[in-house]
């Protein structure tokens, strides 16, 4: 008789770890589902529907923007030579800069812009770096927003001699302060 209550007091605990183990298979199955679902909708609704959900542009590129992006063409760099060389005044001490400046640009009219207007360009990026200090120009963030100061002021210089920036970007491909 004790064997039979124990088989019978076992039998439902023996049900219940199934079940317990197929509930919880199951709840990972459906949740596995459910993630797969929001993915593939997502993807699906982008390639069918680009404007249905936010972002699609930019995961979904057309066929004219691919083409867009191949017709790039190589970029041209133009030196400013010779290198620019500016005195500046740090602690009633004399200080030199030397400067290599090339441009770069996409288009071959832009090169022959900056050719014509070297003399406007040349002169301005001179005088712009004469007003540096030696902690600006000692620091790489101090050199990077001279680079960019003297990029705006290329193309500002270009914008109105020619009505277009042209210069994409400016390089320094020689810095030296003494």
């Amino acid at each position: 008789m004790a064997d039979k209550t124990s088989e019978a007091a076992q039998a439902p605990v023996a049900a219940k770890k199934g079940g317990f183990m197929t509930t919880a298979l199951i709840s990972v199955g459906l949740f596995t589902l459910m993630i797969l679902s929001q993915l593939t909708f997502s993807m699906l609704a982008c390639r069918v529907l680009p404007g249905v959900l936010p972002n699609c542009g930019d995961v979904v590129a057309t066929a004219e923007e691919e083409e867009a992006a191949k017709e790039i063409p190589p970029p041209i760099y133009l030196p400013l030579e010779p290198a620019l060389v500016v005195s500046f005044e740090d602690r009633e001490a004399v200080r030199f800069l030397q400067v290599t400046v090339e441009v770069m640009a996409r288009d071959e009219k832009a090169i022959e812009a900056v050719q014509t207007h070297t003399p406007v360009i040349r002169n301005n990026l001179l005088m712009m770096m004469g007003g540096q200090t030696l902690a600006d120009l000692t620091n790489r963030d101090g050199k990077e927003a001279l680079r960019q100061q003297a990029l705006e002021e290329v193309q500002r210089i270009l914008v109105t001699n020619t009505g277009e920036p042209g210069v994409e970007d400016l390089y320094f491909t020689s810095f030296v302060v003494q």
